[in-house]
């Protein structure tokens, strides 16, 4: 009979303890994610130079960014906004604008977007230039390479 009543007192005792109601955690985590893609139109890599151009779309960027702190784009241009000779320290002045902003490439130009937000936006890149008779200018190919980056804030 002890022993009954042992268990009996057991059973209660749990019974006791025993919540009417509990909680579950759940959780998940999007991890951050921040990317930059340059698409070139073909006129990029084949430039006109002795014929003016006005707004001429050279390339798209897309901008990806998840970021709950925002994000920077940064740009620069290796000869300072100026197309240089290959070979040579011939330069060939030309302007540029990113989403119909005009850029001073003369140093990097950093666009800061604060708002924490899912962004996935392409923005075109347009030359404009004064084209140059080819017997007033050096034979040779001008460049200039214009880099795209971009951070979380």
């Amino acid at each position: 009979m002890k022993s009954l009543f042992t268990i009996a007192l057991m059973s209660l005792s749990f019974a006791a303890l025993s919540a009417t109601s509990d909680t579950l955690l759940l959780k998940g985590n999007v991890p951050s994610r921040v990317s930059i893609a340059v698409a070139a139109e073909s006129i990029a890599s084949n430039l006109p130079l002795d014929i003016s151009q006005t707004a001429t779309k050279v390339a798209t960027v897309t901008e990806k960014s998840n970021s709950n702190t925002g994000y920077k784009v940064t740009i620069s241009s290796a000869n300072n906004g100026a197309l240089v000779r290959d070979g040579g320290s011939e330069q060939f002045a030309y302007s540029l604008s990113y989403d119909g902003s005009s850029l001073d490439l003369s140093n990097s130009v950093e666009q800061t977007h604060s708002s924490a937000a899912a962004v996935n936006s392409d923005k075109d890149v347009t030359i404009s230039y004064t084209g140059i008779d080819a017997e007033e200018m050096v034979q040779g190919d001008y460049s200039d390479v214009v880099t795209f980056a971009i951070a979380a804030n």
